[in-house]
């Protein structure tokens, strides 16, 4: 969308502006959005729902007396809410390439990767998710620090050129300001360039003209005053300082899959909690009562149990079966299909109870799999946010370092067993002595540098360092020399100096033993 916005001609592009707000608003991909946040933020359609009967005279009317539950139940909120924080819950770690070109780079990033930039990456996520993608935004604090927010997809306009690509972006916002005694709502729009931005503001018709409060108007994307001379500085980004962040390649909200299946979960569950409301009491069906006030004969049924009819009369009491157990059903399954489309970890699932951590990890197997589809993105954004941060540390410091050094390392978090993990080590570490004790049973024929060298591998430890290390100590040969023959497979087989030969290794690796 361009047809005009991007003009010299601020007339032409105030109109053109005016005329893509107008469109924007009822764009039906942002119709969508709208309801994925309404969701997010437990406004259900469930909240809407009417009762309806049809009267004696075959007319529909709304039936304002029966029960009419309305309970939302937030599982959008829940999984959006799991997608961003198994993925960014742990803060981004930088690495950086050792080498004399970085030095004190890493140093210098701690400026910008704080507390509030995880905070921001998160809601940048957390909107793409609701709304289908959402926009990073850069902007210089007042002390001259580059900085990042997140800015609302639903008041962004991207204008491309003849060949789709990007060459600005139009953000507009709503305020509500008095007008003499009306309140009037009044529209602010923004283009933004590489090289600038210009502010709009609408009239009461909703004209757009210059923001006369802004001066100068246009103006670059940086302006400071500089006291000391009494003039204006000014300085660009040199690119749109706007990151799209898209939720997935068909541009689609995380409620739409599982939208549907919301809805009838609400729905089962209302109607249940309807039939519980209006047939929690019996239904008493009365031949040939003897009176004509209902309420007396409620009375005598509630207090004194009897009722009294003619001779041809009775009492019946009638019960009506809610279908509870087929409910029931249903609100499992669509719970069950809610985890599944939706690519979520059920936390409520209990199974045998043998919850080890393949078992986690498998419950896991969908968050992930969406998850994969979300790192590349937000990773591709980083990559963008590093462009800009190693600009600006290079234009305060003077120095010339080069983002292609810097690499982001994004660890999810994940529920674990910690008994599990113990039993692992611990089994792990009778293996490994079992395999040390069979290389020191074979040492006396397989000669102290084969032996120390198949050491060396089972501690993942350098041969060469650790050869050299002990020929610097007082290091004993042969370290297998009277040990006796032994059954690697036997944990109760004597080895009178299996302890003097790895504390002599020991020794020979980590030097003498104090």
């Amino acid at each position: 969308m361009n047809d005009g916005i991007m003009s010299t001609d601020l007339t032409v592009a105030s109109q053109a502006i005016k005329k893509a707000i107008t469109i924007d608003r009822d764009n039906p991909l942002k119709r969508k959005a709208r309801v994925a946040r309404k969701y997010y933020d437990y406004q259900h359609d469930i909240l809407n729902h009417r009762i309806f009967y049809v009267d004696e005279n075959d007319t529909l009317k709304e039936d304002k007396y029966a029960s009419n539950v309305k309970i939302p139940h937030p599982f959008f909120t829940e999984l959006v809410d799991q997608k961003v924080q198994y993925l960014l819950s742990n803060p981004i770690e930088v690495e950086i390439e050792d080498k004399k070109e970085t030095e004190g780079l890493k140093e210098a990033l701690k400026e910008y990767y704080t507390e509030d930039l995880q905070v921001v990456l998160q809601e940048t996520v957390e909107g793409a998710s609701i709304k289908s993608h959402e926009y990073l935004y850069a902007r210089t604090t007042s002390e001259d620090i580059l900085t990042f927010d997140s800015a609302d997809s639903l008041m962004m306009i991207p204008v491309e050129d003849d060949d789709n690509e990007t060459v600005g972006f139009v953000r507009y916002y709503d305020r509500k300001i008095m007008k003499g005694t009306k309140e009037i709502t009044i529209t602010h729009a923004e283009r933004w360039t590489r090289e600038d931005v210009t502010y709009f503001v609408s009239d009461a018709k909703g004209n757009f003209d210059l923001d006369e409060s802004k001066d100068p108007n246009p103006r670059p994307h940086v302006l400071a005053i500089d006291e000391e001379n009494n003039s204006v500085l000014g300085r660009t980004y040199g690119t749109i300082p706007f990151y799209r962040l898209n939720n997935n390649s068909r541009g689609t909200t995380d409620l739409e899959p599982i939208k549907a299946i919301i809805d009838d979960y609400d729905l089962m569950n209302a109607f249940l909690s309807n039939n519980l409301h209006d047939f929690q009491d019996a239904i008493y069906v009365v031949k040939g009562f003897d009176g004509d006030d209902l309420s007396k004969l409620r009375q005598n049924i509630k207090a004194k149990k009897t009722v009294g009819t003619s001779e041809d009369g009775g009492l019946e009491i009638q019960t009506v079966n809610i279908p509870v157990e087929a409910r029931k059903l249903k609100l499992e399954i669509d719970r069950e299909n809610i985890y599944k489309f939706g690519m979520g970890f059920d936390s409520s699932q209990v199974g045998d109870g043998n919850i080890t951590n393949v078992v986690i990890k498998s419950r896991y197997a969908l968050l992930d799999l969406k998850c994969n589809k979300t790192e590349p993105r937000l990773r591709a954004m980083l990559a963008w946010m590093n462009r800009l941060i190693v600009d600006d540390i290079n234009r305060r410091k003077g120095t010339s370092y080069n983002a292609n050094d810097i690499s982001v390392k994004i660890t999810r978090e994940t529920m674990v067993n910690e008994n599990d993990i113990v039993l692992n080590e611990k089994t792990e570490a009778e293996a490994k002595a079992t395999r040390i004790q069979a290389i020191l049973a074979a040492a006396p024929h397989i000669g102290d540098e084969t032996t120390l060298k198949l050491i060396c591998e089972e501690f993942e430890l350098d041969f060469d360092e650790v050869k050299l290390l002990v020929e610097e100590q007082d290091y004993t040969p042969n370290i297998g020399a009277g040990t006796d023959p032994i059954n690697p497979m036997d944990p109760n087989a004597q080895q009178p100096n299996l302890n003097q030969n790895l504390n002599q290794l020991a020794g020979g690796i980590n030097g003498p033993t104090q």
